[in-house]
């Protein structure tokens, strides 16, 4: 985006009353253009909802194949295609929100240069803008789930609607995560290979770690754990955690015990999911006034 066109939203945002109204004013302002920007990366998230829809309907096609049945349920059948739900929202979370701030520094815009509206407005506005660019894809991925799977059932289970509200609060932690990263690298390149690393790496051998020492505390401090209520709230299991024996199905006498979590209760996963992302947001905030001060 060059100086100019940072100048003619900023010649707009000038013209607004004072007060709270210019505020909301600027907010939406800010929101239309993010939107209008990022049009290109819109359409280019569809194709990628698209290819992951394409793919986990061949995984599908050659299960049955090779079983010679459908699965009983349309509950089996659309959580089938949520398997790699939570790749596909990272990859959406990073396309829209790697250069979120990293952007101002990467290419030097006019909201570094010549900053006339605030941070906290134009934070705000940039956040509701790839927020809604992030659910008009997963979205549009549910809707690909729902059509195919009412060809072969007659009724579809409202817990999808639940599953899909889940997945739309997992895009906000994650978009939350990215924005953080955003907000103290100078780079959006840097912004997403971090961004994959964590989410697919650190989080996931923290969980193995937790699973593997038999640590009975809930792992509501691991970002990827959230992921899993949305398959699992279309029948949350009694109990939510499930215990082993390190060592496989026989074990020793003196083997381990190991303890896997499932899933998050509703409430613990609102809860932990709200908390999570405002303690990224606020933080990315002031590290990102403090960087512009700097």
């Amino acid at each position: 985006m060059s100086i100019t066109q940072e100048g003619n939203l900023e010649s707009k945002f000038e013209k607004k009353p004072i007060g709270l109204m210019r505020s909301l004013d600027q907010v939406g302002a800010t929101t239309k253009f993010e939107l209008r920007r990022n049009v290109k990366n819109s359409i280019i998230s569809l194709f990628v909802a698209g290819f992951v829809f394409v793919l986990s309907l061949i995984i599908n096609l050659i299960t049955e194949s090779r079983l010679g049945e459908s699965p009983e349920t349309a509950t089996e059948y659309i959580t089938s295609y949520l398997g790699m739900i939570s790749f596909f929202i990272l990859i959406i979370a990073t396309m829209f929100g790697g250069n979120i701030i990293a952007l101002d520094y990467d290419k030097q815009t006019g909201n570094l240069l010549f900053p006339k509206i605030t941070k906290g407005r134009l934070f705000v506005g940039r956040l509701i803008a790839r927020y809604l660019l992030s659910v008009f894809a997963v979205i549009f991925y549910y809707i690909l789930v729902v059509i195919v799977a009412a060809f072969k059932y007659t009724d579809l289970p409202v817990e999808t609607w639940a599953s899909l509200g889940w997945a739309l609060l997992y895009t906000f932690l994650v978009l939350s995560l990215v924005i953080f990263f955003s907000s103290f690298m100078k780079k959006t390149s840097t912004v997403i290979v971090v961004s994959l690393v964590m989410v697919l790496l650190v989080f996931n051998l923290g969980s193995t770690i937790l699973t593997i020492t038999g640590v009975e505390i809930e792992p509501l401090f691991i970002l990827t754990y959230y992921s899993n209520i949305i398959t699992q709230s279309f029948a949350m299991p009694t109990d939510r955690f499930v215990e082993g024996f390190l060592g496989g199905p026989h074990p020793g006498v003196d083997a381990p015990t190991i303890m896997q979590w499932i899933t998050p209760s509703i409430g613990g996963a609102i809860i932990g999911m709200v908390i999570y992302s405002a303690i990224l947001l606020v933080a990315a905030y002031f590290l990102f006034r403090r960087r512009q001060q700097n």
